[in-house]
């Protein structure tokens, strides 16, 4: 069969198991089949082949820059991006580097974990949290987004943020540097609501530095660039940033490649792409 069999049901089983409530048909819709087309070669590319796609993920950008150059640009970046965070990005535990803004230009997102069944964080999500009091007493102008819905079996109205929003406020950390989204159930919606929080509310913020489980790093670094910039590409505002993480240390029974990431990036890109 052919590798563009192959690749259109890939692209098709990936749609299938998105999470609900991502309202990506319509966004898919939206793209002419020749952009559409691009895209769905390029991402199969590096979901199958990783590194050794590029290849094809270089055929698939330059003709892409040739009809829609500022979206070629955009997912050229996010494209660079994804390689990075499975090839070249530093997991730093505990603590920021240094030299990052000193100012709430910066913000520091935590993201959450499912809650014990009955609304308690577990000891992983304490230990996110942990590692974001340091990062916090390292850069005290920074402001902190906490991020992560209602996951608990016996007590829906609890929610990861507002939790660790309750945690960290007894840890010392004032109440109006903390930002919380409390809607989301995915790291796709981690990006996708806490960006909208951000532009709105907060357009001092040029920069974030995630804050998560080390496996966890690469997948929410990823996501929420390519939903900063597309997110720019779509409504023409300035990208925000990211520059940093931070990262515990937590067991992992499978870490994230490409081929396990891949339906996270179509999940932002069909949302964004309109």
């Amino acid at each position: 069969m052919s590798r563009k069999f192959f690749r259109d049901l890939t692209v098709f089983l990936l749609l299938l198991i998105i999470m609900p409530g991502i309202l990506y048909p319509a966004s898919f819709a939206a793209l002419d089949e020749e952009t559409y087309s691009l895209l769905s070669d390029m991402l199969y590319a590096y979901k199958t082949e990783g590194i050794q796609g590029y290849e094809q993920i270089s055929i698939s950008l330059e003709s892409l820059k040739k009809r829609n150059p500022e979206l070629g640009d955009a997912w050229e970046k996010i494209m660079n991006c994804w390689i990075y965070v499975n090839t070249d990005l530093e997991i730093r535990y505990d603590r920021l580097p240094d030299a990052l803004p000193e100012d709430d230009s910066l913000c520091i997102v935590v993201l959450g974990f499912q809650l014990n069944p009955d609304g308690s964080m577990a000891e992983e999500l304490i230990s996110r949290c942990e590692t974001a009091l340091k990062c916090a007493e390292q850069y005290p102008h920074a402001l902190l987004a906490v991020t992560g819905g209602g996951t608990a079996w016996n007590n829906r109205e609890l929610t990861e943020a507002d939790q660790m929003a309750k945690w960290l406020r007894e840890h010392g950390v004032a109440e109006e540097r903390i930002l919380i989204e409390n809607r989301s159930q995915t790291t796709v919606q981690n990006a996708v609501y806490t960006s909208e929080i951000l532009f709105h509310d907060y357009p001092q913020v040029s920069n974030i530095a995630i804050v998560s489980s080390d496996y966890h790093i690469c997948l929410g670094w990823l996501l929420f660039y390519e939903q900063f910039i597309l997110s720019a590409y779509r409504n023409n505002t300035p990208v925000i940033s990211v520059i940093a993480s931070a990262a515990c240390h937590a067991e992992t029974p499978r870490p994230y490649t490409p081929a396990t990431q891949a339906p996270d990036v179509w999940s932002i890109a069909g949302i964004l792409q309109e």
